[in-house]
């Protein structure tokens, strides 16, 4: 009998904000109910999971992250119930759910951080948080949030001390040195494993220890206490995935992906190595990201984001090499004067100036890499953003549903909208929105569910082993993924002009090769087998006898 796969090995991730998908109840925020009446639109598009950004009790100063209470529902979202309910339906759809979990701070006004600094020092109250009479501890430790903070202290006049945050300022630091906290927190995972979730993103997990002499990042510790999450969830629903938000190079996330401590770990490294082939027009740098990964972790235990919820995070040499954030800096144009913290706040289509090639390109790579796909609610759509507003927000603007008032996201008049919808000049919501697109067959969203169609009927795709193979064209990068008898060749053109080229397929030899997009049969695996791919261009092949039954699906998609 064959070993089962956990149901997260190459799933397709869609990343959505609740209070920005649907608005079920006309109040202009998007909430839980709203969220369940899109889940069919979801299993049409033929994702796996979907992670919701946080929905706990906030004051929203910084997009939810900021938690009151982490065992309730913000009020504007609904409830425990709507969370039910909404929780059932997915399982119904065959998607499962993942919801944010912040282990690292909570917000200012959560009633933790309020009796802390009341309490006296020293107790076991005030030390919920991480104080200090001196703001030059932890020094090495870099400050994240640098476009609004200058440090990571902040003065607290009621407990006339100091309170760590590596955050906003309104966001101070747990203290994982206390027992109690790791207690608390080890009781949030608990409450909602028991509510039934998939599984948590963890967010901002290296930050939990501090130890001065170090960036503060990725320490013993807080492997240590890691596995005790994996441990508590493994003793309540071992199918549950925990994935890991380490913005790190692969070689310093790898660690949080042992076999007793995380499922997986976002692949940062590799997204900025992503734009920076789309910015040069070459890939040797690309491949060379793949190898090492390959060499760290072999697999499929990668979640593989283009964009998300946070600016392009490129960091501060610590992430990729100056030379590659400087290839995006200058070879992505529309991301001039966007700069926020360590990276670009755009989103993905305005980031490649609109050129749908480029977009599918992206995507065609993370649903071919080993790994699990992570697409950002919108991006299906080629959305767009709003420059100038607070923060992250531009990112952020409600999906857009149809061509009706705000992009059938709420009812509400305009003013009570949670944030504006896009009207900018090649990305307005009339135009730029799920009912439109579903009726144009050469859409970006149909091409989507394609793809996806396409990758679950080749589980290669989802399972495979990962080969890298020669290209003697500096824009191109070719690889196989293989998994059983399943053999798809991968190839994909990163410049803005045509390339033509060989491969060596020798160790195929005559076997046959079919595109898997549209159903061509190509001349036989040859050592000498031509390929020509347009600007942006890429195809599947399979590669030897293929089922009558698996290339008819195909065909008929």
């Amino acid at each position: 009998m064959s070993e089962r796969k956990p149901w997260w090995e190459g799933a397709v991730i869609y990343e959505l904000i609740p209070r920005s998908y649907s608005d079920g109840n006309a109040d202009g925020i998007g909430d839980l109910h709203g969220l369940r009446h899109r889940l069919p639109y979801l299993r049409w598009l033929g994702v796996e999971a979907i992670w919701l950004t946080p929905i706990y009790p906030s004051p929203l100063q910084d997009g939810g992250y900021d938690i009151t209470d982490f065992k309730n529902i913000h009020p504007e979202l609904g409830d425990l119930s709507a969370f039910h309910r909404l929780l059932t339906a997915a399982h119904d759809c065959n998607i499962k759910v993942i919801v944010d979990l912040v282990l690292n701070h909570t917000s200012d006004l959560h009633p933790w951080f309020q009796r802390a600094k009341w309490a006296s020092k020293g107790t076991p109250e005030r030390d919920f948080y991480v104080w200090s009479d001196d703001p030059n501890r932890f020094a090495e430790a870099p400050v994240l949030f640098c476009k609004f903070e200058s440090s990571n202290w902040e003065w607290d006049e009621v407990a006339q001390q100091y309170y760590f945050h590596r955050f906003h300022k309104h966001q101070p630091d747990l203290n994982y040195e206390n027992p109690l906290v790791q207690k608390e927190m080890l009781q949030v995972v608990e409450f909602w494993l028991k509510k039934g979730v998939d599984g948590f993103r963890l967010d901002a997990v290296p930050f939990l220890f501090e130890e001065e002499g170090s960036r503060c990042e990725g320490l013993p510790k807080t492997h240590d206490f890691l596995k005790k999450v994996r441990t508590r969830i493994d003793s309540i629903n071992s199918n549950a995935l925990l994935l890991a938000e380490a913005i790190q190079p692969a070689h310093e996330a790898a660690p949080y992906l042992a076999e007793d401590e995380l499922h997986g770990a976002f692949n940062f490294a590799l997204t900025a190595h992503l734009f920076a082939a789309i910015a040069t027009g070459t890939s040797q740098r690309l491949i060379d990201c793949l190898k090492k990964t390959k060499e760290i972790l072999p697999g499929c235990r990668w979640a593989l984001p283009l964009r998300n919820h946070d600016e392009l995070w490129l960091g501060d040499g610590h992430l990729v090499p100056e030379d590659i954030v400087n290839s995006i800096r200058s070879g992505l144009h529309q991301g001039h004067g966007h700069w926020l913290n360590w990276g670009i706040n755009r989103r993905l289509a305005p980031l490649l100036n609109g050129d749908p090639r480029a977009n599918r390109l992206l995507h065609a790579l993370i649903y071919s890499l080993p790994g699990m796909p992570c697409i950002y609610y919108g991006d299906e759509l080629g959305m767009g953003d709003w420059p100038g507003l607070r923060d992250r927000d531009a990112n952020r603007t409600p999906m857009a549903w149809t061509a009706a008032r705000n992009g059938g996201f709420s009812a509400a008049p305009d003013p009570l909208l949670t944030l504006p919808p896009i009207t900018a000049p090649g990305y307005d919501y009339r135009v730029i929105n799920v009912e439109v697109q579903k009726q144009l067959p050469g859409s970006i969203l149909n091409w989507h569910k394609r793809m996806l169609t396409c990758r679950k009927l080749l589980p290669a795709l989802r399972h495979g082993d990962f080969e890298l193979f020669d290209s003697d064209h500096p824009g191109v990068i070719v690889f196989a993924r293989c998994f059983k008898s399943m053999k798809v060749l991968v190839a994909a053109n990163l410049s803005a002009a045509g390339a033509s080229f060989r491969l060596d397929l020798s160790k195929w030899d005559g076997y046959r090769t079919r595109e898997v997009l549209w159903g061509c049969d190509f001349p036989r695996a040859s050592k000498d087998w031509f390929v020509y791919l347009p600007s942006y261009g890429f195809s599947w092949w399979l590669i030897g006898e293929v089922s009558d039954s698996l290339q008819t699906k195909v065909d008929t998609i």
